[in-house]
């Protein structure tokens, strides 16, 4: 694996909190459409509030909007991106803590180098080096991790900043 792909993982890393922020608000805004379905004392009970067929009504729209086939696919990549945060977790638990660090700074907080130097106590120069140093043993410990390359097609294709 090359160096640019370790770090579109490590990034991909530092972002699946956030996507799994968005999805969960998604799934909740899903599952309040079937509380128009549940009776007003939330009994489970299908209730209308009157006479008519408006639970079947409200029924058929939400199988026309596909709200349960989302509901299943938000389910399936939540616990993608669970696996995927272990998987990497897992990997960057392996380095030191200088390491770790100095990913972590570079890379979810997008520090400069002159501030990662800073903060290190250590030349530019230094922190570059070390920052290369923990993305050769970060890729070294993902090639261990299985379909490491189906990780990186989905860190590829995700959305990060």
């Amino acid at each position: 694996m090359r160096d640019k792909n370790v770090k579109k993982i490590i990034q991909y890393y530092y972002e699946i909190p956030e996507m799994m922020r968005l999805l969960r608000a998604e799934q909740r805004e899903q599952e309040s459409l079937y509380d128009t379905l549940k009776g007003a004392d939330r009994d489970g009970m299908p209730g209308g509030g009157g006479p008519g067929k408006p639970v079947e009504a409200a029924a058929i729209r939400l199988d026309t909007l596909g709200v349960w086939e989302r509901l299943q696919e938000i389910h399936v990549r939540l616990l993608v991106l669970e696996g995927d945060a272990a998987a990497v977790r897992g990997c960057l638990d392996g380095l030191s803590g200088k390491y770790k660090s100095i990913l972590q700074m570079r890379h979810k907080c997008h520090h400069s180098w002159a501030a990662i130097s800073v903060r290190m106590g250590a030349p530019e120069s230094t922190a570059r080096s070390w920052h290369d140093k923990a993305v050769a043993c970060l890729r070294e410990a993902l090639d261990e991790v299985p379909m490491t390359e189906e990780l990186l097609a989905r860190a590829s294709r995700a959305r990060t900043y």
